[in-house]
């Protein structure tokens, strides 16, 4: 009688993460979907902001200046909007990998407490090897979201060298995760 209570009491749990794992995944997946859409618009401005700049050749000079100044703080205003939603995108999608994290850590520790219960249920997330490189490619498409609009906007003094060292800490940053506890 008790044993099968406790073991009901571990499938209640295990439901109640899983369930939690799978609205913090779908939270990542809608945050980069609305990354990539408002990109893409912000690409699609960003080209045609060049191409009037090249239609404006024909454009008297002293209207071409005043032209010119109001494309070039459109492209500021455009490569900040860019940079910012790559950086709340970024920090969103860490946010859920680690509720996603200590869900999975709560789920071992409810099974800790309960050690007559059956060890039947499988990972939560997977296999980690797996978790781990959608974690990457989560964070990594905000990312270099980022570092594109940097470039673009030129705030970065040799792209190259930023991105590769960025890229390093990036990666450093990923496989020390599990190994840090910000409690």
């Amino acid at each position: 009688m008790a044993e099968n209570w406790i073991k009901e009491e571990v499938e209640r749990l295990y439901d109640r993460i899983r369930a939690k794992i799978e609205h913090e995944d779908n939270l990542v997946n809608q945050r980069i979907m609305w990354m990539i859409t408002l990109q893409g618009l912000l690409f699609t401005a960003y080209g045609f902001s060049l191409s009037a700049e090249a239609t404006s050749l024909s454009v008297s000079s002293s209207d071409k200046m005043s032209f010119i100044s109001t494309l070039t703080t459109l492209r500021q205003a455009m490569v900040a909007v860019g940079v910012g939603s790559s950086f709340a995108t970024l920090l969103g999608v860490i946010a859920a990998h680690r509720a996603i994290r200590d869900d999975e850590r709560t789920l071992r520790r409810g099974q800790d407490n309960y050690k007559s219960a059956p060890k039947t249920f499988p990972n939560p997330i997977g296999r980690r090897v797996t978790n781990i490189i959608g974690m990457i490619c989560s964070l990594a498409f905000p990312f270099l979201g980022g570092v594109v609009w940097m470039w673009i906007g030129r705030l970065l003094p040799n792209p190259l060298i930023v991105f590769i060292a960025l890229f390093l800490m990036f990666v450093m940053g990923i496989v020390l995760w599990p190994f840090i506890d910000f409690k």
